[in-house]
């Protein structure tokens, strides 16, 4: 066995270890500084440690057991008591020792110590991480006599002196091979690691006396839960050979070879290798003593992005100390080198060896650039359907393998130089600088292998979306590619919103279960709304228990479609829907007005289409060359014109199926511009879709480009028979005085006159051309008209014609009437076909604040252009549009938009400033000489009702009630009189439940009448003359033509009481409707399209029963006023949050 040198150590005498009585210790407590960071947080309080002490030297008590205890875990037996000691065998049987009885920590003799007195001092904490370092290095197998302890240098020119905690030499004891700085974790571990990084720190100045060294070392170790847990950082310090040669042709090129003093070594680092560090080079479980290499990456190894990577400042950096200026350039090279890493992570297992990385030692510039050019030929034909020439290093061999050998090796070698030449000293995929010879190509192999690096390391696939790989690709992609007027991205924030905006459930769900929705973007960009879509479309199936449907993402194959005619974004989408789990969707490089059978992009297919499609694109016509598809506006562009998004509207009818939904950004001109093919665009909205929403959002939602836009959210009316076709045999009816009782004509005519507040007679009049012009001046509405088409072209004309001038006043004046009637009837044609397909339809509008501040607050975020911070920040996920933790949260902007759909008002406390419902038909300008169809969204809120629940339409198709109105049998018939059938009127209804009726109807009255039975249980509502009175039907009856019975379509959704409940208490003002009053006639219409009531659940409205029906007792056993009465029952409403805000 060797010698061994003897430190005596003595604990310090204010030092004190809390300890039972042992046989050859002190009885008196020992204690130990150790600093509140100390790596080595040796040993665990007990019932006997003394407390801790004031905050300069916290004082970690310990006793002797736990010490004894962090000896033995690191392999150190006791042999003899209190004496602990370590041999190694194969080296000679060397002796680790710690006697605990003469205060020592003995290290053998061969193991070179330089400074005796500290380097095994207990007083200083970084003596325990020596220890356990040693130890570990020892087992680890290297040998103590290549292991010296605060080595010491001679100070020399430019070089500061100082003792290494350890440094430790190569197999043959002749060169260092690495030097290692101990320090205790925590605080001082972090403050030499920031030291290092700024200034090179204590390691650099040891890497200037020791220039052999080939790693340096900075470790720190930790005593924690029974364990010794180590961390290091660890710097190669010796030269790239890519980098040497490299610096043979540039002699700015900065090597450690070149490098002479401090300074200029750490700028090596900083600037050639990028301050690049390693772990578990030393200690890792596969790594040998001695033989320090960086082990290649297995795909086990790679990790998740995290904010504290900065991963796109580094990238920005690579870029700035290379003079790399082409950002555009450098993002497409990045997508490449995504293209790469994405193949390599997909064809991997867990241990296998990644090819996308730098081989440090092994691999060359060539053979980096070979594995990656192979990597992106099997992308991109797997991925983007193209081919990619690829000559692997054997091709040339392979060429002339039938040559003699005399000739063969001479051939071989001249063309693999000149396929070499080819393949890496030319521009290529990988090729951040123009690269044309060699040297050019080794600055660009530099800057290659630095992104290499980057992001080596990291995962990219994903099996779902992953928001901080979404949120750095954004950034990436924001400073990659300079967005315009025409082509902007769509932040992931309005992304989100827009799919939590959708109707799913009403697409999805369907009598025979749940079906997969088939999506398109047609301007797909870079993938943000498709990857959002596979996204919502999961959380749904999940939410639903039908997670199986969606399983490994297998359904977007035949379900996800992107169209993109920028082939960088083509290529951009498709790595964003592999980096999502949502690789095998669809991404089309080509034109989103164009079809694509093959591909399976067809017309009246699609469930769903997203998009933000290119606008404001000039003189784009010369350019557009469809071959499978045309437009009806297209004619209507000029040459010059930019109005690309007008065919994207038309599109939209075109790829949606029926009943298929839309949400489409859009600019805000497109409501008002008066161009022929933006109100051709308006026309094909209006003729194809019901408008359920309209968002308009501010100047500061899309950053740059300081656009106000809309988002349209749209549903394709149902088809066969097409709702325009059928609206156009009305409109024709209406024009020939054809109108019938059985069809929609007589609702439109109705509703149409009441909008342009002309009388009936008046208007048949007009049709039958028996107004004379001082008649048609005496109607406000057709004189308006009429003195627009005496100032137009037409009546100049014909004023200016021979026979004008020459006819009689009386002829003349005919001749004009008859001009105000045909150009007249034409606009009424065309007023009443677009009146026809909204009066109907009511839409949510949705209105950004104008101010910037109040901006950030809705949207949630804001565009910072600081440098560093370039890019969205997030203030408050969600803003003030969805819930960022709630997919279906009810009480989202969102949710109001979700739920248009179904033709339901949600009220969103809070948010009351940024909404509002409106008629359609009050959007559109019916009433002025000129009809352009332009959309207005500043037009008030027709309904003024705020509640805690869904509002729902009263009557239609889509809404709560049937609702009868009743008629009268011919008096002039006694027979029809004087049955048995009860026959309500106005004045018998007074809130009562009404079981008898003054006058009744005989079967032949009801035979041969309109009149219609209600059933028992009805509320009974009149509508005419005496509006607003209510009654409940107390047996099946029969009403005039004044009364409305509101006959619930599902009762367990509604109760008939509950509705009587909301009508009687005065809480629906129907003399008031929409804020317009109608005289003493309110139509059926009206009552049928545009009232909404509150909905709530079942046991809220039989809470609401149960409380009226008390309000009800005591209203009818003492004196209480009606007034009070309604009062009350309000006030019951308000309670249960039915009714909130009061009622106008």
């Amino acid at each position: 066995m060797q010698t061994a040198q003897s430190l005596s150590i003595p604990f310090p005498e204010f030092a004190t270890f809390a300890t039972l009585p042992q046989e050859g210790l002190p009885q008196e407590p020992l204690r130990a500084p150790i600093l509140a960071e100390n790596l080595l947080n040796i040993c665990k309080s007990d019932e006997n440690s003394l407390p801790l002490q004031p905050e300069k030297e916290k004082f970690i008590t310990m006793t002797i057991p736990s010490f004894k205890s962090l000896l033995l875990k690191i392999g150190f037996e006791e042999n003899n008591p209190n004496i602990f000691t370590k041999q190694y065998p194969h080296f000679n049987f060397t002796e680790l020792k710690v006697d605990f009885n003469a205060q020592k920590i003995i290290y053998p003799e061969v193991l070179k110590v330089w400074d005796a007195t500290s380097s095994g001092n207990f007083e200083h904490p970084e003596n325990f991480v020596v220890l356990e370092c040693v130890t570990r290095l020892m087992d680890k197998g290297y040998r103590p006599e290549h292991i010296q302890l605060e080595k010491r240098w001679q100070l020399g020119h430019n070089a500061s002196g100082g003792k290494a905690d350890i440094c430790v030499s190569n197999e043959t004891g002749d060169q260092m091979l690495l030097i290692i700085e101990c320090k205790t974790a925590g605080q001082e571990y972090n403050k030499a690691l920031k030291n290092t990084k700024q200034d090179g720190g204590q390691l650099f100045s040891y890497l200037q006396q020791e220039r052999s060294t080939q790693w340096l070392v900075l470790y720190c170790s930790d005593w924690k839960d029974d364990n010794v847990e180590y961390q290091n950082t660890i710097i190669k310090c010796f030269d790239d050979a890519n980098i040497l040669k490299m610096a043979e042709k540039d002699k700015s090129q900065p090597t450690y070879k070149n490098a002479h003093t401090v300074e200029e070594l750490v700028e090596v680092w900083k600037e050639t290798y990028l301050q690049a560090t390693y772990d578990n080079l030393i200690f890792g479980e596969d790594t040998q003593a001695y033989k320090i290499g960086i082990r290649p990456l297995q795909k086990r190894d790679l990790r998740d992005f995290t904010p504290d990577d900065k991963i796109v400042n580094r990238f920005e950096e690579i870029l700035r100390h290379n003079n790399v200026s082409d950002k555009e350039n450098a993002f497409n090279r990045l997508i490449a080198l995504f293209i790469c890493k994405l193949v390599d992570e997909i064809k991997k297992n867990d241990y296998d060896e990644v090819e996308f990385q730098y081989k440090v030692g092994t691999d060359t510039y060539e053979s980096l650039q070979d594995r990656l050019q192979r990597l992106h030929k099997i992308g991109m034909e797997e991925f983007m359907q193209e081919e990619i020439n690829y000559i692997d290093d054997e091709y040339a061999d392979r060429v002339f393998a039938q040559l003699s050998q005399s000739k063969r090796q001479s051939a071989i070698d001249d063309l693999r130089n000149t396929i070499r030449i080819l393949k890496y000293y030319t521009n290529n995929d990988f090729t951040f600088k123009d690269v044309h010879n060699e040297e050019l190509f080794y600055q660009n192999g530099k800057i290659l292998v630095e992104v290499v690096q980057l992001f080596e390391k990291y995962r990219i696939v994903y099996s779902a979306k992953h928001q901080f790989l979404g949120d750095l690709f954004e950034q990436l992609l924001n400073k990659g590619f300079k967005q315009n007027e025409g082509q902007f991205f769509t932040p992931m924030p309005i992304t989100r919103f827009i799919w939590d905006s959708l109707p799913l459930d009403k697409i999805l769900h369907t009598n025979e279960g749940y079906k997969l929705p088939k999506v398109i973007d047609y301007a797909c960009g870079a993938g943000h709304f498709l990857t959002e879509a596979v996204e919502a479309i999961n959380t749904y199936f999940r939410h639903k228990d039908c997670a199986e449907q969606v399983e490994e993402n297998a359904w977007v194959e035949k379900c996800i479609y992107g169209i993109e005619k920028d082939y960088r974004l083509a290529r951009v989408a498709k790595v964003c829907l592999h980096m999502n789990g949502a690789g095998k969707g669809q991404i089309i490089f080509g034109d989103g007005l164009e079809q694509y059978p093959e591909k399976g992009v067809t017309n009246g297919t699609f469930d769903i289409l997203v998009a933000n499609p290119p606008y404001s694109v000039d003189a784009f016509k010369a350019h557009l060359k469809l071959k499978n598809n045309d437009f009806d506006i297209l004619p209507l562009i000029t040459n010059n014109g930019d109005q690309i998004e007008t065919l994207f509207v038309e599109r939209i009818a075109q790829l949606l199926r029926p009943k298929g939904i839309a949400a489409v950004i859009l600019p805000c001109p497109l409501l008002t511009n008066d161009t022929s093919s933006e109100n051709a665009a308006r026309e094909q909205i209006l003729q194809n879709f019901y408008i359920r929403a309209i968002v308009e959002f501010g100047n500061n939602t899309f950053g740059a480009t300081g656009t106000n836009t809309i988002i349209f959210f749209l549903e394709k009316y149902n088809e066969p028979p097409k709702r325009k076709e059928q609206i156009n045999d009305s409109v024709q009816a209406i024009l020939t005085n054809q109108i019938s009782s059985d069809w929609e004509d007589k609702d439109i005519f109705d509703a149409y006159l009441e909008k342009i507040g002309v009388e009936e007679q008046d208007y048949k009049a007009f049709l039958d051309q028996t107004l004379s012009i001082d008649e048609v001046k005496a109607i406000p509405y057709f004189a308006e008209s009429f003195m627009q088409i005496l100032a137009s072209m037409r009546m100049r004309t014909l004023q200016k014609s021979r026979i004008y001038r020459q006819a009689t006043k009386i002829e003349q004046e005919q001749m004009i009437i008859t001009l105000f009637y045909e150009l007249q009837k034409h606009l009424e044609q065309d007023k009443l076909y677009y009146f026809a397909l909204v009066y109907k339809q009511n839409t949510l509008i949705i209105t950004a604040p104008t101010s910037n501040s109040e901006q950030k607050h809705f949207l949630g975020y804001e565009w910072k252009n600081r440098k560093g911070y370039e890019g969205i920040q997030i203030i408050s996920p969600g803003g003030m549009l969805y819930d960022d933790h709630s997919r279906v949260a009810g009480n989202t902007l969102a949710a109001a938009v979700r739920n248009s759909f179904d033709n339901i008002q949600t009220c969103v406390p809070e948010r009351e400033q940024y909404y509002r419902f409106a008629r359609l038909q009050d959007m559109i300008e019916f009433t002025r000489p000129t009809f352009n169809k332009e959309i207005k969204i500043t037009v008030d809120s027709y309904n003024t009702l705020q509640s805690k629940y869904p509002l729902h339409r009263l009557g239609g198709d889509d809404g709560l009630c049937t609702i009868r109105i009743g008629g009268t049998p011919s008096r002039a018939v006694p027979a029809y009189f004087g049955g048995q059938n009860l026959w309500v009127s106005i004045a018998e209804m007074k809130g009562n439940v009404i079981t008898d009726t003054k006058e009744k109807i005989s079967d032949e009255g009801v035979k041969n009448s309109n009149v219609k039975l209600v059933p028992k249980g009805t509320t009974l509502l009149s509508f005419k003359l005496s509006i607003g009175k209510t009654a409940i039907a107390g047996k099946d009856l029969y009403t005039n033509e004044a009364i409305a019975a509101l006959i619930p379509k599902d009762k367990n959704q509604i109760k008939d009481e509950y509705i009587y409940y909301i009508f009687n208490s005065g809480l629906i003002n129907l003399q008031n409707v929409g804020k317009k009053a109608f005289g003493k006639s309110l139509n059926s219409k009206y009552l049928n399209n545009d009232i909404y009531i509150p909905v709530p659940p079942m046991d809220i409205q039989e809470k609401i029963i149960s409380e009226c029906k008390k309000m009800d007792d005591e209203y009818n056993t003492s004196r209480m006023a009606i007034e009070e009465y309604r009062k009350n029952i309000l006030q019951v409403f308000e309670n249960l949050q039915v009714i909130t805000g009061g009622v106008n």
